[in-house]
């Protein structure tokens, strides 16, 4: 496979939606670039976040089997894969490179969110609508030292105690 000075390749067998956004830019709008399974080339100087539907923790495996040696992979958007667990968390940890993260609706626990400290540039977290945390999980955000965002917009059991205890500033939480 014949690359151009600086791109970036991967390939996925799943079904996967790959979208790009220059680097350095957060507030730029990520665009598709492609769906797959297939083969992706990324363009030097770009960030890649990957959406994934209907999956759970074993096709979590073979995502990081395939892909997480790619540096460009910064987001990963997993919302609404119920069958994502507290152990689809630890299997994410071998994405070192994690600036943000959607888990919206995945099927994790206070205990699950202690392998987020895996992930130091995390700024950028949604756990809304996952409905098993309390505000004892929330200790485990204070790992997190680059984290500006913060969704828990029906996480029914966490409180506005629970939220102050996070004791973090300039956080924007989304409830």
């Amino acid at each position: 496979m014949q690359t151009q000075p600086s791109e970036i390749v991967f390939s996925s067998t799943q079904e996967v939606v790959v979208y790009t956004r220059p680097r350095g830019n957060p507030t730029a709008d990520w665009q598709e670039l492609d769906r797959g399974p297939g083969i992706f080339r990324i363009p030097a100087g770009h960030e890649v976040m990957i959406r994934l539907k209907n999956i759970d923790n074993d096709d979590l495996k073979t995502l990081v089997r395939e892909t997480a040696e790619c540096p460009a992979i910064t987001f990963l958007h997993l919302a609404e894969n119920r069958k994502i667990t507290d152990e689809g968390l630890q299997i994410l940890q071998a994405f070192r490179n994690l600036s943000g993260l959607n888990l919206s609706s995945c099927d994790l626990t206070d205990q699950g969110l202690k392998a987020l400290s895996a992930f130091p540039r995390l700024s950028h977290l949604n756990l809304s609508f996952c409905n098993r945390l309390t505000d004892a999980g929330l200790k485990h955000l204070r790992a997190l030292p680059n984290l500006t965002y913060l969704d828990l917009q029906g996480c029914l059991k966490i409180t506005h105690g629970g939220i102050a205890r996070l004791g973090k500033r300039d956080l924007n939480i989304h409830r």
